[in-house]
């Protein structure tokens, strides 16, 4: 996709207080917040999909939950505190995840890199 094609994709996101980072046909959707808002960000969160999902079909494009990905990314202390397991993403549920690979890299929810390194090196 193109950066012209795309651009009303990234004001649907920011109209949702997000951001959007794109490269080539993979889209990222991210912000940041506290603990306490947490629930009410994944709430946003599933209802910013909604309106991807319909600029998406509009454009004869379709949002595939089954490669959506979604991690909390902090301290160990604070990842702790957040007990949301799952997010709503469509008509289907995403569970979080500790690990995401993003354009090669494996980001932990740490940013600790460990698994990262683990990957290359093939060690542990």
């Amino acid at each position: 996709m193109c950066l012209r094609y795309t651009a009303d994709l990234s004001r649907v996101v920011t109209n949702h207080g997000f951001t959007l980072h794109q490269y080539a046909d993979d889209c990222q959707v991210y912000t940041s917040t506290s603990v306490d808002d947490a629930t009410e960000t994944v709430d946003r969160f599933s209802r910013c999909l909604d309106d991807v999902e319909a600029w998406l079909s509009s454009s004869r494009l379709r949002l595939n939950p089954d490669k959506t990905q979604v991690l909390w990314l902090g301290s160990k202390f604070q990842l702790l505190k957040v007990d949301i397991q799952d997010v709503p993403v469509l008509t289907t549920s995403v569970k979080i995840v500790d690990t995401a690979r993003d354009l090669g890299v494996v980001i932990d929810s740490g940013l600790t890199m460990s698994d990262h390194v683990t990957a290359i090196c093939g060690c542990l």
